[in-house]
């Protein structure tokens, strides 16, 4: 179970599971486990999960436990990280080469069933200080100290948690402060107070790093770093990087801009999945200001769910429902029978072309002065389900350009069909439309 925070991969992935709501600060018991000397922490409220669009998407993405076999001890104990999981809490000393980080994690545990699960599966099962340990290595163990919350990493780090347990110990006033700051504004943040080479595990300098030395040498200069995330119908992204000098931050706000251009310029990024990577890019602002360098990025969560899909194609297609952040009830099937409403009415799929030629109310997308400006054309292809009464109830996005998708799914929901009749009954219809977007007349 070790973590090696805030490489490239590790903040795109905190990025996308970001989750949105309003949220409370981090839970202050979690914070009282982490180890003294930590200087790199990141979290997500993970209650907030059901709140979003994106949930099928962080769902399939959000395995806290890198132990698979651990994951299948939980699994088998019952628990189901969408309904019983609250908050996540990572937290590390920051120094290069140490594995003792830990993940504090907030939720709803059936201890006795995991520990069932845990020596069915032959994995050792101890009691430290009355808590029960579930222990693969010493690398790996999986600590229970109430049925609300759960501790993961090394087994010294873990049992070093259970220690402070009973006697809290503070982490520094500087990292406290922060974190109380990002976790109580966004939905998914990060801190880290060391530099930030030194964050990813890598010494400044050093040989063999995977890294590019270009790209080192500018981290270098980056003492401190946060940001965080909030979702809604757009995706936000804030991030800081501090510098020792304000030269400094001008160099790494440079170094930005170069890379975010190069990128959007690249041959391969007129291409999946480097196309969508790269047209989400197009919208980052880099400002420096004395020795801080933010960087914001602000984008349609269509264009964050196409992109983790070029990604992750082995994910599939994730349906993105219709904001509502009013209640965290499941959906309505619509091919459900209800003894209140009667049968739900008969659906069928029809070829785009032979519905094309029933439409009867057609509203035109608004192309997006940022693609015309881009010179960006394409075609956006929906599944839609229309109603017996002929109106759209349904799109659902299948391929397209993030910049096009939002435009295309909004004119679509206007559209009225003339209904469709089945042995003189209307049905429901499910078919495909192709909304393009073209720079010329």
């Amino acid at each position: 179970m070790r973590f090696r925070l805030f490489g490239s991969a590790t903040i795109a992935a905190t990025i996308m599971a970001g989750v949105a709501g309003s949220l409370s600060a981090a839970d202050p018991e979690l914070i009282s486990l982490a180890p003294p000397n930590s200087q790199v922490m990141w979290g997500v409220n993970v209650e907030q999960v059901i709140l979003s669009p994106l949930r099928q998407l962080v769902a399939q993405q959000s395995g806290i436990f890198s132990d698979t076999r651990l994951q299948r001890i939980m699994e088998a104990g019952g628990f189901n990280p969408m309904r019983d999981l609250r908050e996540i809490l990572v937290t590390w000393s920051g120094l290069p080469g140490d594995e003792s980080s830990i993940t504090l994690v907030r939720g709803t545990f059936d201890i006795p069933k995991i520990m069932e699960a845990a020596t069915a599966a032959g994995s050792t099962v101890e009691t430290y200080k009355g808590v029960p340990v579930v222990r693969q290595s010493a690398q790996d163990s999986l600590a229970f100290p109430d049925s609300s919350m759960a501790i993961m990493g090394g087994d010294a780090g873990v049992r070093a948690a259970i220690d402070r347990k009973s006697a809290p110990a503070a982490i520094s006033a500087a990292l406290a402060i922060k974190v109380n700051q990002l976790s109580s504004t966004e939905d998914a943040w990060f801190v880290s107070m060391a530099p930030l080479p030194q964050s990813q595990g890598v010494a400044p300098g050093a040989a063999g790093s995977n890294e590019p030395a270009g790209l080192l040498k500018i981290l270098n200069k980056v003492q401190q770093s946060s940001g965080g995330i909030k979702l809604g119908a757009n995706v936000t992204v804030s991030l800081q990087a501090i510098s020792a000098t304000d030269q400094d931050a001008a160099t790494v706000a440079g170094a930005l801009k170069s890379l975010v251009a190069a990128v959007t310029l690249m041959d391969n990024a007129k291409s999946p999945p480097f196309a969508q990577m790269a047209a989400l890019l197009q919208n980052v602002n880099i400002t420096p200001d004395g020795k801080v360098t933010t960087i914001t990025l602000s984008v349609p969560e269509a264009a964050i769910k196409l992109a983790f899909e070029a990604l992750h194609p082995q994910v599939g297609s994730i349906e993105i429902a219709p904001h509502s952040r009013a209640s965290v009830a499941p959906q309505p099937n619509p091919m459900a029978s209800s003894a209140a409403t009667g049968p739900a009415p008969q659906r069928i799929r029809v070829a785009r072309d032979v519905q094309k030629t029933k439409l009867l109310q057609h509203a035109t997308p608004i192309y997006p002065p940022l693609a015309l400006q881009a010179r960006i054309a394409g075609v956006v292809k929906l599944n839609v389900i229309i109603a017996t009464d002929g109106t759209v109830r349904n799109v659902t996005l299948m391929s397209g350009h993030p910049l096009l998708v939002n435009p295309a799914m909004e004119a679509v929901r206007q559209w009225v069909y003339e209904p469709t009749l089945l042995n003189g009954q209307p049905v429901e219809v499910v078919t495909l439309v192709e909304v393009d977007f073209s720079m010329t007349p």
